[in-house]
């Protein structure tokens, strides 16, 4: 068997296409790399070889690079696809993140191409099972809800609305989060840091970059929801979404967690049904089958996803958000969210956090009867960590996140 990764690049410039064969020789063992000058050549290769990622450049003659990977998503929706090129202006850059995983800028060293690519096969191997990249497929037409669209753009709108108070409003939208966050942490950037907090990822990316952003992402990801008692689920959803999020924030801060931490367990929760949202928007008959046996079963809803779906809710949020480049420790706080006793962590972090508020900000009214947003407390991994003891207190916070959100 194969065991070698398939790369296809394709680039006009014969001049690019020889310094990657360059860069790229002492990874041959590895990767098995093919090379197209132009976007009706890399179709041939495709048709007769598997590729796992695709990197293509934007602007070429006859066929743009966009263009080139629309037409790959819809023919191959599980090959990776990235954009390597040194137009970086705004229309541009919109454009290629709406068809591509990543998107890296010109000029590209070896090692951060080798990076980018090693990361997106360890993503593949971390979530590796087929059946999510061909039922998940295309990631960017993930739904939002309307009514954020609407007040953003009003607020932005308003010359006295401040960024934290934009920042407010995004946080409501998990998928609008994470583009934002995939935005500024990508390459376009340049940044030597990881921006996991959504205040200063707007402020770095501006109003009016993000005014763009949120219409293309609305327009990507309109959610055609005609069943009544879906759209409760989906209102649901986001609630719970924002308690999980305001609670795992508060519980990395009792535990003294700085930097990053609180805000990134912060974005943990708030991202962490994102599974389930890819559930409701692309499982059709599958979904509904879930929902029918989290009433007829006691077997764990993880269980039952794995043995409907093949994958798990967390294993598919895992799978986008990594392709997304989210910061890694937020995309293992959603993967692990269920079962964090399989992870090697031995202190507490995100993934504390995320779990146990997962876990204890559930208030008593719920849509339908299922169970599935339930997730049980892994007792045996906090006492690995040393913070059982912290349950009670964790507790408190819960009851006083849930009274928030009710008078809300």
């Amino acid at each position: 068997m194969d065991a070698k990764k398939h790369i296809l690049f394709v680039d006009d410039n014969e001049n690019v296409i020889s310094g990657i064969q360059r860069q790229l020789r002492p990874y041959r063992e590895q990767w098995s790399v093919y090379f197209a000058t132009c976007g009706k050549q890399a179709l041939e290769i495709m048709q007769h070889q598997p590729i796992d990622l695709i990197v293509s450049d934007m602007m070429m003659p006859e066929m743009r690079g966009d263009v080139l990977l629309k037409r790959v998503a819809d023919i191959y929706p599980a090959t990776v696809r990235m954009v390597l090129s040194g137009y970086a202006d705004e229309e541009t850059l919109s454009r290629g993140l709406e068809v591509a995983h990543q998107y890296l800028t010109k000029p590209c060293s070896a090692e951060v191409l080798r990076e980018a690519i090693t990361q997106v096969f360890k993503t593949q191997d971390y979530v590796n099972n087929p059946r999510i990249a061909a039922e998940v497929g295309e990631a960017s037409h993930l739904p939002s809800l309307p009514k954020i669209y609407h007040d953003l753009n009003a607020a932005i709108a308003d010359e006295r609305v401040t960024n934290l108070q934009i920042a407010e409003i995004f946080a409501k939208d998990m998928v609008l989060s994470a583009k934002l966050l995939h935005l500024v942490n990508s390459p376009y950037f340049g940044l030597q840091r990881t921006v996991s907090n959504l205040t200063d990822a707007i402020n770095l990316i501006g109003l009016k970059k993000l005014n763009s952003l949120v219409l293309s992402v609305h327009i990507k990801t309109a959610f055609p929801v005609s069943d009544p008692e879906m759209e409760r689920y989906m209102e649901y959803l986001w609630q719970d979404a924002s308690r999980v999020a305001e609670l795992a924030r508060l519980i990395s801060l009792s535990e003294q967690q700085t930097g990053d931490k609180p805000d990134q367990a912060y974005v943990g929760g708030l991202l962490h049904n994102m599974g389930l949202l890819i559930f409701m928007s692309r499982g059709g008959d599958k979904f509904k089958m879930l929902r029918e046996q989290t009433t007829r079963s006691n077997t764990p809803v993880a269980a039952l996803e794995t043995e409907i779906f093949g994958f798990t809710r967390s294993a598919a949020a895992a799978y986008v958000l990594s392709l997304w480049k989210i910061p890694a420790l937020i995309v293992e706080s959603i993967l692990w969210q269920n079962a964090p006793s399989e992870s090697e962590y031995q202190t507490v972090n995100e993934l504390t956090a995320v779990h146990v508020a997962a876990c204890l900000a559930n208030p008593t009214e719920r849509p339908g009867k299922d169970r599935l947003f339930e997730m049980q407390l892994d007792q045996s991994y906090l006492q690995r960590i040393g913070r059982l003891h912290r349950l009670a207190d964790w507790q408190t916070l819960a009851e006083k996140v849930t009274a928030f959100f009710e008078k809300k």
